[in-house]
């Protein structure tokens, strides 16, 4: 089938990469480079990434990786030693050890919260801040994970999407960085779509969508152009706004809005290769050093540590000197008073972190002529990058079984 892909990020090139072995594929982009939120830039001797923070939820043995694997990409994906460490009155602590740190009676809730929610033994119409709220510790915590992981707090974070990424996480365990950091995927799904013949176009914005009964057609201001399938890689909304077609209907998009800090930092505020989380922050749910696995993502004899939090408020000046204090606070707290801001990236409005939070996602499939792919149609359970795995899987299954004749 002659297949077109609106959109180069990462939704995109997976979908290309898988589909380009059977079929014709052309995918347009409207910007320079491919991998929108999910690839490099250098500044200052550093990789700094367009928004993903150089780690992969699941590591090698993640939903990521499966697909890269099937499509034929060489991504050298090393696990954390570490999932995740939690700072709390300025000590880190293991998951496990967390328990240790209320009295009795909390311990006692908490050991029940956390076998309930390994066993899925949990009402899953709540949310997840009603789970936690019964130990303030626990909310604090919880906080801590779904900023980082979804840029959301724990009560806007549906109880049944943490029961799916627990069983995720049990299944598959927890993070790793790809060496060479996100444009390493990048560039190896783009060698494979055009190893398989396939054509990506830069710097082309595409103005419409158009469905017709024997095809789709996308058009830029001076031409258009025939499809058996259009896979959308934009958002929901916007491939609504320049297509023929309703998408979004009952259910809406809920988008989340964060803010990424790049840090360079002689001295080792971490030192493994997992996520610390940040409990008593304001705004900052999380931190990690890629560099520790990786030396090339920052400058000689430096490292590169990555910062994410949430956003409250539509204050951004506000936002991002609250971020910025408390990264002052956890640096300064452990005897680092030297580290330079990188740089400083907010996602919200028209670039979020997720066009749709986790459980406002939609139906990747819209007809059998049309397709969304990305982070406005994340499947069930799925932690950003693995997320949008699940919807291109769901796409490209339904592709493979049409027969459009």
């Amino acid at each position: 089938m002659n297949i077109g892909i609106v959109g180069g990020g990462l939704g995109g090139l997976l979908a290309g990469a898988l589909l380009s072995k059977n079929n014709s594929i052309t995918i347009y982009e409207k910007l320079p480079y491919i991998g929108g939120r999910f690839t490099n830039m250098e500044h200052k001797g550093y990789q700094l990434s367009t928004g993903a923070l150089h780690m992969i939820p699941h590591g090698a043995n993640g939903y990521l990786a499966q697909l890269l694997n099937r499509a034929g990409c060489n991504v050298n994906i090393v696990n954390s030693d570490i999932d995740g460490l939690y700072r709390i009155n300025k000590r880190d602590y293991p998951y496990n050890d967390l328990f240790n740190l209320v009295g009795l009676k909390d311990k006692l809730k908490c050991l029940k919260m956390a076998a309930n929610l390994k066993l899925n033994k949990v009402d899953k119409n709540i949310s997840f801040g009603e789970f936690l709220e019964d130990v303030p510790l626990a909310l604090k915590v919880g906080n801590s994970f779904t900023g980082w992981a979804l840029s959301l707090n724990a009560y806007d974070t549906p109880m049944d999407e943490i029961l799916k990424i627990a069983e995720n996480y049990y299944k598959f365990g927890g993070p790793g960085i790809p060496i060479g950091g996100c444009k390493s995927v990048v560039e190896e799904l783009s060698r494979v779509i055009k190893e398989n013949h396939g054509e990506i176009i830069t710097e082309y914005s595409v103005k419409g969508i158009e469905i017709d009964e024997d095809g789709v057609y996308i058009y830029s201001e001076e031409e258009g152009h025939k499809f058996d399938i259009v896979i959308s890689n934009l958002s929901p909304r916007h491939t609504e706004d320049i297509s023929n077609i309703k998408i979004i209907k009952k259910k809406k998009p809920i988008p989340s809005k964060g803010i990424k800090i790049s840090i360079g930092c002689k001295e080792k505020l971490i030192r493994h290769s997992g996520v610390l989380f940040t409990p008593e922050c304001q705004r900052i749910n999380g931190l990690n050093c890629p560099s520790n696995v990786d030396k090339s993502l920052a400058k000689e004899d430096h490292n590169l540590i990555m910062a994410h939090g949430i956003q409250i408020n539509n204050n951004i000046k506000k936002e991002i000197d609250v971020a910025l204090g408390d990264i002052e606070r956890i640096f300064n707290e452990v005897g680092i008073y030297k580290y330079e801001i990188l740089h400083v990236q907010t996602f919200r409005e028209d670039m979020p972190v997720n066009h749709a939070s986790n459980g406002t996602d939609l139906d990747p499939i819209i007809n059998d002529r049309l397709y969304l792919v990305g982070d406005g149609v994340k499947g069930k359970g799925g932690i950003e990058v693995e997320g949008i795995v699940l919807g291109v899987f769901k796409v490209i299954d339904k592709i493979n079984n049409l027969n459009l004749n």
